[in-house]
């Protein structure tokens, strides 16, 4: 089952005047100058996702081309074409009756396929099944010839009707002379207009190079005598070369008037694989060169003399040339390379398919934006990171189209076909598309409870319904509280009474475990599904349960909500107090109940926890240390701002004077790799938004007298700058995800916007290390670039070259059997002994990631479990043995330190009653103990027998023997003792 993945970007609310505030540290405040950030479009990508018939079991969510077995190639129509922007030319094998012979008749076509149709075309012609089509851009001679269709047969010359893209013939037919009658394959074509009184059509086949004089229709076979595999070809027309791709050499064909000649570069050194894939890109004034390894670039250089000769730079993943000044490459396996020819609107983007995916590079983008990555499910018709991009083109470009819209580029994968589009969107339209999904019944909604979902049929989002999740108070508030800040801007009823269904359901989980502050995880009806350990029958409602154990997490979604929907949707007393109620039953039930949240089974909860005996005693809650901290200090202070009850405000300067609470919220990330937790970064951003909302309610509110103002700004002075460090130090490590929840969020909280500016200004000089012009772009842009669909579909950032995943070292263990019995020794290994290792003992018939595992771990150490003989005798003089010394035992039953216990414990019992005799008391012992330790040494070598396999099926056995709870061996007896 895959999930849903809810949008929680609390402050996603496009606003027209949106202000924030750009600060100027001083010696005596901070001076803001407004800058607004406007709604501005951007390039949103749609992707629509086509399975071939034999792969229509993939995904129900993609459409199925029904007939179709395979697409070979797909073509984009001339640009001068009427429907150019509308569709593309298809070559397929489609899938006939069983009875029928493997004939090209009815079984390879080409056809028209409108993007706009939703998977219907027309078929236009049956094709030999080595087909290949290129097109002529040239409109001078559209109404001559469209283009070829070249197979191993001959070439088709084809002319198309200029409006409609189904109408076309063949208007004339050059078979191949009989000197190219071993052709098996065509692998490119490539029409060059300016050479001859007509142009020429060069021919790229697995035998050589060829060419077809237009003027004359005579065929030249093997021009310049290149008689092996021809991969691609391209050209530039301002540089009047002609560029020809082999798995030896990259010929280069200068064919100017005057300066004709041919020239090669060899491959590897300057072109470090053979060359699958060529495409020029005139705006940049460059040749892609793709490989499996990468790419390679190539580029003119203009002598003094005039001419024209080309230099090489090398794009790779994290290292590349630095000729090469363009970024990184995020994928290797480079198999085909496209542009878009729109002559009179030319596009510098170039489009690179690969085995696992699309990639785009705009050279007139930013950095940031670059580098466009279309991999996985998300936007291609395969499960699997492998996708085998097989052919790939790019739609010509509507002249209405602004520049910074990309064109559409359709892909053929091995199991369908990926089209990529692109709209002009504004976040305002992003936000109603979003806002859409939790509009649709069951999806994310029940009972108001709002959450991720479950798709019962995989990335089918018509399948998913929603049902109770362990943090649906958490993902309710957060919910919430966007639809707070949407009432807030937009005014509109009809959004506040939807909002306040939400609240209400919040409402139900703080009621429903008859607990006064204690929320339930969630609640659903008792018919919903059968009784459940983990749920609780209410004791309020006859008619519902309850998820019970809340957490800390959930708290904090509570928490935060409450005084959003107390100031901002509540609309009268009667409402506002409903939601005061909330917070202040919470953070007084915690403070009434010596810092813990307890909960129906009268103990608290394994994760409600902020007393100080576990915040700073517990080895195993230092990584809440810092964020219970934080969360509790909020909650007190923020329900006394509302309150003006002192015993919150006594509550949080005990925890700050007498346990340092203050100073625990400074180191509050956790940095490393073992223990960081995503998920708390998000509760500790969420807790410090709360933390300055409530200072800054502090300075407003006449609930709390001068007095008590003055009283608590004692207390927050200080822990606003220990806030604003512990606040720094953690966005060091969150900056660079670009993420608006995070940045929006530090903005507000550093005093970068106009609401909270002067709680800084007063009389702090503490200045943050971040600025939100920079972080506010980052926010809107991490905005622009998130998916529509909000399917959490599996990623494979491992496959990229540009991404260095920071993986904590672990450790994986290889058990096999050796023939012989080596040395006894622990030994480090070189990768190639573990390698000869693995093969001799079988594994290399196991998949490939086991010989992946093995070379790329850091160190190898080879470790003997051996058979020790069994001791006559474990005593001499006045030394005995004990534990492994005595009875050495293989690790498969885990008994080696309870035998020595076992051991210590008749050890001393014996002593106790011959304190005159040791021998005795030796010799006691060692009768009572052998008998036991001998029968475990051999069910603990006949478990490991067991367990230890080779062969795949032999291990499946096992495993599922194992899930079911089946001991391999009878062992119940070991735990069977009366001492």
């Amino acid at each position: 089952m895959w999930s849903i993945h809810v949008a929680t970007l609390v402050y996603m609310i496009i606003v027209s005047e949106t202000v924030l505030t750009k600060h100027h540290s001083s010696s005596t405040s901070r001076v803001g100058v407004p800058t607004s950030i406007p709604d501005t479009k951007y390039e949103q990508v749609i992707a629509q996702r086509y399975l071939f018939a034999p792969f229509a079991n993939e995904s129900t969510a993609w459409p199925v081309l029904r007939n179709v077995n395979n697409v070979w190639q797909v073509v984009a129509l001339p640009h001068y074409h009427s429907q150019a922007t509308e569709g593309v030319w298809l070559l397929t094998k489609t899938i006939t009756n069983v009875h029928k012979t493997n004939s090209a008749t009815g079984q390879f076509q080409i056809v028209w396929m409108p993007l706009s149709a939703n998977n219907t075309w027309t078929v236009l012609s049956d094709i030999d099944a080595d087909s290949l089509l290129v097109i002529s851009h040239n409109e001078n001679t559209a109404t001559i010839y469209t283009a070829a269709l070249i197979s191993s047969d001959g070439i088709q010359l084809i002319l198309c009707n200029r409006s409609d893209a189904t109408s076309c013939r063949v208007i004339k037919i050059i078979p191949f002379p009989s000197l190219l009658a071993n052709i098996s394959r065509i692998t490119g074509g490539l029409f060059i207009d300016d050479i001859g009184a007509s142009g020429w059509l060069y021919i790229a086949t697995d035998i050589g190079l060829h060419g077809l004089d237009l003027s004359t229709f005579i065929i030249f076979p093997y021009i310049n005598s290149i008689n092996i595999s021809v991969s691609s070809l391209a050209s530039s027309s301002k540089h009047q070369t002609i560029f020809v791709g082999t798995d030896m050499k990259l010929w280069i064909h200068s064919y100017g008037i005057g300066n004709e000649e041919w020239r090669f570069e060899h491959i590897t050194g300057l072109i470090d694989a053979p060359i699958t894939s060529l495409v020029y890109n005139n705006v940049q004034d460059q040749l892609w060169i793709g490989q499996e390894t990468g790419i390679t670039l190539l580029l003119p250089v203009v002598m003094s003399t005039g001419r024209i000769h080309w230099f090489f730079s090398r794009l790779a993943g994290q290292i590349s040339n630095p000729g090469s000044y363009i970024g990184h490459l995020p994928f290797a396996n480079i198999t085909t390379l496209a542009i878009s020819h729109h002559s009179s609107s030319p596009d510098s983007r170039v489009w690179l398919g690969s085995k696992r995916g699309v990639m785009r590079f705009d050279s007139n983008s930013t950095d940031v934006d670059s580098w466009r990555v279309f991999n996985s499910a998300r936007y291609m018709p395969n499960r699997d990171s492998l996708v085998d991009v097989l052919s790939l083109t790019v739609l010509s470009r509507n002249n209405s189209m602004p520049i910074t819209l990309g064109s559409t580029a359709v892909a053929v994968t091995s199991k369908g076909l990926a089209v990529l589009r692109f709209e002009m969107w504004t976040l305002a339209d992003k936000a109603k598309h979003f806002q859409g999904f939790f509009n649709q019944s069951g999806r994310h909604d029940k009972y108001n409870l709002v959450s991720t979902c479950d798709m019962s049929s995989w990335g089918d989002i018509r399948t998913c319904v929603k049902g109770p999740d362990d943090n649906d108070g958490l993902w309710t508030s957060m919910y919430l509280s966007s639809q707070v800040f949407r009432y807030m801007v937009t005014k509109d009823l009809a959004v506040k009474a939807s909002a306040w269904k939400h609240f209400e359901a919040l409402e139900l989980l703080n009621q429903v475990t008859g607990i006064s502050g204690y929320p339930g995880r969630s609640f659903a009806k008792r018919s919903d599904f059968p009784p459940d350990p983990d749920w609780h029958l209410s004791p309020v409602y006859t008619t519902l349960q309850f998820k019970g154990d809340t957490s800390s997490d959930e708290i904090v979604g509570h928490e935060h909500i409450y005084p959003l929907v107390h100031d901002f949707l509540a609309s009268n007393d009667s409402e506002r107090q409903r939601a005061y109620i909330l917070f202040f039953n919470i953070t007084n039930h915690i403070l009434t109940h010596d810092w813990y949240l307890v909960g129906e089974n009268h103990t608290h909860t394994s994760w409600g926890i902020w007393n100080p005996v576990d915040v700073n005693d517990n080895s195993d809650f230092q990584d809440d240390r810092g964020l219970n901290s934080l969360e509790i200090l909020t909650y007190l202070l923020q329900t006394y701002a509302y309150s003006g009850e002192e015993r919150f405000l006594d509550g949080a300067k005990l925890l700050i004077e007498s346990y340092q609470y203050d100073v625990n919220i400074i180191n509050r990330k956790m940095i490393a790799v073992c223990d960081d937790d995503p998920s708390d970064d998000e509760l500790t951003y969420l807790t410090y938004f709360n933390l300055i909302y409530t200072i800054n309610k502090i300075t407003s509110t006449t609930k709390l007298s001068t007095r008590q103002k003055a009283r608590v700004q004692l207390l927050t002075d200080k822990l606003l700058e220990y806030m604003m460090v512990g606040l720094d130090l953690t966005h060091k490590y969150k900056q660079m995800e670009k993420s608006p929840f995070y940045n929006f969020i530090y903005c507000y909280a550093t005093g970068q916007v106009n609401e909270t500016w002067h709680l800084f200004n007063r009389n702090h000089q503490i200045s943050p290390d971040f600025d939100c012009n920079s972080l506010s772009q980052d926010g809107i842009w991490y905005m622009q670039r998130w998916p529509l669909e909000l399917i959490n579909w599996p990623q494979f950032n491992s496959d990229r070259l540009d991404i260095q995943l920071n993986i904590p070292e672990a450790c994986f263990a290889c058990t096999f059997r050796e023939s012989i019995a080596d040395t006894e020794s622990w030994r480090t290994l070189s990768t190639e002994q573990a390698l000869k290792f693995i093969h001799e003992c079988g594994f290399a018939r196991w998949a490939s990631p086991v010989d992946k595992f093995i070379s790329n771990a850091s160190r190898l150490i080879k470790i003997g479990l051996y058979d020790r003989p069994e001791l006559t005798t474990w005593y001499k003089d006045r030394v005995v043995l004990a534990g492994d010394a005595a009875h050495a035992t293989s690790p498969h039953l885990g008994q080696g330190a309870n035998q020595a216990m076992e051991d210590a414990y008749y050890l001393v019992k014996f002593w106790k009653t011959n304190t005159s005799n040791h021998m005795k008391a030796f010799e006691d012992y060692t009768q009572l103990r052998k008998e036991r330790t001998s029968r475990l040494v051999t069910a603990a070598r006949r478990q490991g027998e067991a367990r230890v396999c080779i062969e795949p099926e032999e291990c499946q056995k096992r495993n599922e023997m194992l899930s079911k709870g089946i001991n391999l061996n009878d062992i119940s007896w070991i735990y069977d003792i009366q001492l």
